[in-house]
């Protein structure tokens, strides 16, 4: 039976999955800082930063 193609998922449209990291306490302190001085979730800035660095790495 063929595969049906599934199409691409925007990174907006893509299912959530929980991931849990522990970070310095100073990062976690800057990252929310961030987050809400350019009106962007916790959640959002740190799926982009990963993303950023996965990409960075090609992986």
């Amino acid at each position: 039976m063929p595969q049906q193609h599934q199409p691409e998922q925007t990174p907006e449209s893509e299912e959530r999955v929980n991931f849990s990291a522990r970070v310095r306490a100073s990062v976690r302190k800057r990252a929310k800082l961030y987050a809400a001085q350019n009106d962007v979730s916790l959640q959002d800035l740190v799926d982009a930063a990963l993303d950023d660095y996965l990409s960075r790495h090609n992986a």
